[in-house]
């Protein structure tokens, strides 16, 4: 098999997993499972891109849709929670607000896709986060 023929059909299997992933709409009734990819932190004066890690952030976060909270774990194995202020689900994506440590914070997860982008801001640092999430 050539070299050529092995990227081809591996782009084409590539290409149906992710046409399955995304064809399975996150419906906001179940609990969800968000992974961090991308992070850009920013002060006043200069933005630094990272991973979660880089700025002590978790890599996993838990959307309990019940409970209307969003939790997880810190590095020391702590559980932190933030209570969901606003939680509202529209035809194209899922929005969710909050309040934590003197910080807002607003989620959007896109419905068929899962793609998650939050962002959360305070006086002295604000992050904005990509990644992606699934239902649980």
């Amino acid at each position: 098999m050539s070299k050529k023929t092995l990227f081809l059909g591996l782009a084409l299997s590539a290409g149906l997993l992710a046409t399955g992933v995304s064809a399975a709409a996150i419906s906001g009734k179940s609990d969800l499972t968000c992974a961090t990819i991308d992070v850009v932190g920013c002060t006043s004066s200069a933005c630094t891109r990272g991973q979660a890690t880089t700025f002590d952030l978790p890599t996993f976060m838990f959307v309990d849709v019940e409970r209307r909270v969003v939790y997880a774990e810190n590095e020391s194995g702590e559980e932190v929670v933030s209570p969901i202020k606003n939680f509202e689900v529209t035809e194209n994506a899922i929005v969710l607000q909050g309040l934590e440590d003197h910080r807002g914070w607003t989620a959007g997860i896109d419905r068929k896709s899962g793609g998650l982008t939050l962002s959360s801001t305070g006086a002295d640092v604000s992050f904005i986060i990509f990644g992606n999430c699934t239902e649980r």
